[in-house]
């Protein structure tokens, strides 16, 4: 059996997951990282996209919309402003919120209305990805 450390995932409304796994790919702001048992100590920002959990059985996915990874002596924690699970998107809502922030952005007057339409569309398509993709 692979190496396993504990991971905690939490949102404000609610603490989903609390399991051993084996390994965390999660949409870093900086771009996506992986963490396996025995990783160094890391705290790292979130940005909206696929969190991917795989425990020893199965692997399931998450879209987040952002927030924070730590980890220290083989225990993450994930604060996560949003998360929703597979069944729980609403593809097509999703994918209509998504062409709405697109035309957002080509319409912004300004700076701050472009980042705020970008972010929703970062969120939108979080969703969208995690709705249609499937997990081996």
């Amino acid at each position: 059996m692979a190496n396993t450390f504990h991971v905690e995932l939490i949102t404000p409304e609610k603490h989903l997951i609390s399991a051993e796994v084996v390994h965390v790919r999660a949409p870093g702001s900086g771009g996506d990282f992986g963490v396996l048992a025995n990783h160094a100590p890391m705290v790292a920002g979130l940005g909206p996209g696929r969190l991917q959990i795989d425990f020893p059985s199965h692997k399931e996915e998450f879209a987040i919309g952002g927030g924070y990874f730590t980890v220290q002596d083989n225990k993450a924690i994930i604060l996560a402003e949003t998360c929703f699970s597979k069944n729980e998107i609403d593809v097509a809502k999703a994918k209509q919120d998504k062409l709405e922030a697109h035309k957002r952005i080509e319409s912004a007057e300004n700076s701050a209305d472009r980042d705020e339409a970008r972010a929703a569309y970062n969120r939108f398509n979080a969703l969208v990805q995690v709705a249609e993709h499937k997990v081996d």
